[in-house]
């Protein structure tokens, strides 16, 4: 079923941002125990389960079961907090005329980078929405996320005053309790992490 929506245009200073490439930042407060507990179990898996080979350049990766695997209320609550994230990018881009299905579903894993890890380059195909939440991170250690411009055209030109070229990505720093929510199809990476305990990520796909 397709749901009816209306685009909400974006003007900055006298510019039109048509078909401009969402990306959603949320920050979430009181989380310490939370994120605590979350990170405390994703170790305990990264120990005793054998890492999924997916982006990962290092690093241990878990499989997409991972929201059963984390029990709850903990599955449930990182769910609902993407879907919020989602509903958010949303209601920036769009006025939603249908109503939203009550429920949707969600995949998700669990990313944990050391000194030197890094993710490739890639895309979640065959989905809407994709996001990442921090969990635990060192502050100003590196392991950037980035994102290159996902139109195929602009990246043809080497003209010096094309600002889309895939040498000029977006890249936003990693904070515990921070959710990024961007399109499925945006290519993504992450930059070498530096720091000395590790990066736990949970990486989100609307299905």
């Amino acid at each position: 079923m397709q749901i009816k929506m209306n685009p909400r245009l974006t003007v900055v200073k006298n510019t039109l941002l048509a078909f401009s490439t969402p990306i959603h930042q949320m920050r979430f407060d009181n989380v310490v125990e939370f994120n605590a507990e979350i990170a405390r179990r994703v170790l305990a898996m990264r120990d005793s389960i054998p890492s999924v080979q997916y982006s990962n350049v290092g690093g241990w990766q878990s499989d997409s079961d991972f929201l059963t695997n984390l029990g709850e209320p903990y599955g449930s609550r990182l769910a609902a907090m993407f879907l919020q994230g989602v509903r958010a990018t949303l209601d920036a881009l769009v006025e939603v005329v249908d109503p939203l299905p009550a429920k949707s579903s969600v995949e998700c894993w669990a990313n944990v980078n050391q000194r030197g890890d890094s993710n490739s380059l890639h895309i979640h195909p065959g989905n809407p929405w994709s996001g990442v939440y921090y969990v635990a991170t060192e502050p100003d250690a590196r392991g950037e996320i980035y994102f290159n411009d996902p139109r195929i055209a602009p990246l043809m030109s080497q003209h010096p005053l094309n600002p889309f070229h895939a040498t000029n990505p977006v890249t936003l720093r990693p904070e515990a309790g921070v959710l990024f929510v961007f399109p499925s199809f945006l290519y993504h990476g992450v930059h070498p992490y530096q720091g000395s305990s590790p990066r736990i990520s949970i990486a989100f796909n609307l299905k």
